[in-house]
C-alpha cells in the first residue's frame, strides 16, 4: 500500500490526475492519499483505513497498465490482512486519542493500558478472527508492552 500510495502522490502528471478523475467518477471528495510515516505510529492505521475506504479506486489504478504498479496490486487475501491490521491498530489509535484529550492520570492510564494488553492477548490467540501474520504482530506488540510492565515491577 505504501508503495502504491507514494507512487500516486509522486506522479503529478500521470497517476495523480488519474486518481482525481477516479475520485470524481466515484463521487468521492477530491483529496490526496494518506500514507504511513515511520515517526507517526498511528499513520499506518490512518493509511490502512484510507485504503479500505478507497479500495476500489486503488485496485483500478494499480491494475492500470501505464501506472507501473501491477507488481504491487493487492489480492483478496492481502486486502483481508489490511482489514485485520486496521482492526488491530484501532486499539492504539483509540488509546492515543483517549490520552490526547486531556491530562491523563494513573487512574485512567492503567485501566486503558490493561485494556490494550488484554486486546493484544486475545488477538494473538484468536485464530478464528485473525490470520497468522496479524496474530504474530499482536504477540510481538504484547511482548514489547510487557517489557514496559516488567520495568515497573522492578522499581
Amino acid at each position: 500500500l505504501h508503495r502504491i500510495l507514494f507512487a500516486i502522490v509522486r506522479s503529478s502528471t500521470l497517476l495523480l490526475p488519474k486518481w482525481y478523475v477516479l475520485l470524481e467518477q466515484h463521487a468521492m471528495p477530491k483529496h490526496v492519499m494518506l500514507h504511513d510515516v515511520v515517526t507517526r505510529w498511528n499513520s499506518t492505521y490512518d493509511m490502512c483505513q484510507f485504503a479500505l475506504d478507497h479500495r476500489e479506486i486503488i485496485d483500478i489504478i494499480a491494475a492500470y497498465k501505464a501506472s507501473g504498479l501491477r507488481d504491487f496490486e493487492l489480492g483478496e487475501e492481502e486486502w483481508v490482512v489490511v482489514k485485520e491490521l486496521c482492526d488491530v491498530q484501532k486499539v492504539f489509535k483509540d488509546a492515543t486519542m483517549f490520552f490526547s484529550r486531556g491530562t491523563p492520570n494513573l487512574a485512567n492510564v492503567i485501566p486503558a493500558m490493561d485494556q490494550v494488553d488484554q486486546i493484544l492477548t486475545s488477538n494473538s490467540l484468536n485464530d478464528a478472527t485473525f490470520s497468522a501474520p496479524i496474530r504474530a504482530a499482536c504477540a510481538l506488540a504484547k511482548k514489547t508492552l510487557n517489557c514496559y510492565y516488567d520495568k515497573t515491577d522492578h522499581l
